[in-house]
């Protein structure tokens, strides 16, 4: 068996910012990620008590990536984000900060015993209803 799985990663040109908190330290560890797909998605809908929004993302990681570390409640940023201290934390969220997304999973996806790439991905609606709140 190859040590490498053959892929070709021709989508992953973006760049994003992993925000990763340490509650215990106080700090924000702020990484930039070159070579990534990162896809971010928006939806509105129209009801009897007016518009109600909500957005997801899914974020791509081709294995052999800078290294990085990345967990559910983490931020990410399309780009190259701010730099972030622990007190702004709180407020770097959807619901707050255009373009940030909070990260709901993170899987590790493997073929024939080889990672290939790591997803993330969440979801949330600005009501705070649903799998995810804004403020989150």
């Amino acid at each position: 068996m190859a040590d490498r799985v053959p892929f070709r990663w021709a989508l992953c040109r973006q760049t994003v910012t992993l925000y990763h908190p340490d509650h215990d330290a106080g700090t924000v560890t702020r990484t930039l990620l070159h070579g990534v797909f990162f896809d971010a998605r928006r939806r509105e809908t129209l009801d009897s008590d007016g518009a109600e929004g909500s957005g997801s993302f899914l974020l791509i990681i081709p294995a052999g990536a800078e290294p990085f570390s990345l967990a559910p409640g983490d931020r990410v940023m399309e780009g190259e984000g701010p730099v972030l201290d622990y007190a702004g934390w709180a407020d770097f969220s959807p619901a707050n900060t255009p373009g940030v997304a909070a990260v709901q999973y993170v899987d590790r996806k493997t073929l024939r015993g080889i990672v290939t790439h790591t997803e993330a991905g969440g979801w949330w609606t600005s009501g705070g209803t649903g799998a995810h709140s804004l403020t989150n």
